[in-house]
């Protein structure tokens, strides 16, 4: 089936991106522009058109990707058009029309491009994650697992275990045969070595899945001890409110940061006294599950 969705924002702006991916998608830029394919890969100013009453509806850039090469694997192309609400609604409604084509879910084009192999299931995941990039750091953890060189340590840590299982099979099968003597000596450096490689990846792991999700870090104490106001400082913005009012703080408060390219979440939190009021002792409560989770 055909897909088709709008890959830049949602809402008014001056480029309006649409992707089609799929068998029909030939068709549709043709139905669409009533002109011939545009050269593969290379940009065209056409008109395009409603498919049902040919009524003009914008003129943009439309770009031919022929499969197998292009980023779903399959015949595809972009819209580049007026980013007005206007006009994307009427372009997708036209082409849906034809029952040739369908709104895309979320992701489908990066599952299409993982399913048809032109990227691998680490580098799907990593796409996502650079979308959704907020600071330096998380961009550059993306882009390197895009590159595969995530991908390329873990296939040389699976190439080296087969070698060493063909080497403890060679000494199971052909125990008599005339084979080194240190086999099983090498067989166990190699293990060696392999197991701190994936230690020192497991101990990295817990660093990355920090700078993808962020560092959350809980501002805790006592009423009156300065929590609201670090939390302002540091936001640059009044985030909490401020009173001499032991108390004020009831509920979590919550920003996200970026230091030096470090995404981090701060919390405010209640005040920690003993407390006879049930809201600020529910907000006490609270206080010391995000402390806990901090």
């Amino acid at each position: 089936m055909t897909i088709c969705a709008l890959s830049t924002g949602i809402g008014a702006s001056g480029v309006a991106i649409i992707r089609i991916s799929g068998p029909e998608t030939s068709f549709l830029i043709k139905s669409l522009t009533n002109k011939a394919l545009p050269k593969p890969r290379e940009a065209t100013l056409l008109e395009l058109n409603n498919i049902n009453n040919s009524r003009p509806i914008d003129q943009g850039i439309v770009l031919w990707f022929p499969g197998p090469k292009s980023y779903t694997g399959e015949d595809m192309a972009e819209l580049h058009v007026h980013g007005s609400k206007a006009v994307v609604k009427e372009l997708q409604e036209t082409i849906i029309s034809t029952k040739k084509c369908r709104l895309a879910e979320p992701g489908e084009f990066t599952k299409l491009a993982f399913l048809n192999g032109k990227i691998n299931l680490l580098q799907a995941e990593a796409i996502g994650d650079l979308i959704a990039a907020e600071t330096e750091i998380q961009m550059e953890q993306a882009q390197n697992i895009i590159k595969g060189k995530s991908f390329l340590k873990f296939n040389e840590l699976r190439e080296n275990l087969i070698k060493i299982l063909s080497k403890i099979e060679a000494k199971i099968d052909f125990p008599e045969e005339d084979l080194p003597s240190n086999v099983l000596d090498d067989v166990k450096k190699d293990v060696s070595i392999i197991e701190n490689e994936i230690k020192k990846i497991l101990l990295s792991y817990e660093v990355g899945e920090k700078i993808r999700s962020g560092y959350k870090i809980a501002i805790v104490g006592p009423p009156n001890s300065g929590k609201s106001t670090l939390m302002n400082y540091l936001s640059k913005r009044n985030v909490a409110i401020i009173s001499d009012i032991a108390g004020t703080t009831r509920d979590v408060l919550q920003t996200n940061l970026n230091f030096y390219g470090y995404p981090v979440i701060i919390s405010d939190t209640a005040g920690i006294r003993d407390s006879k009021d049930v809201i600020e002792k529910e907000g006490i409560k609270l206080a010391f599950k995000k402390s806990r989770r901090s």
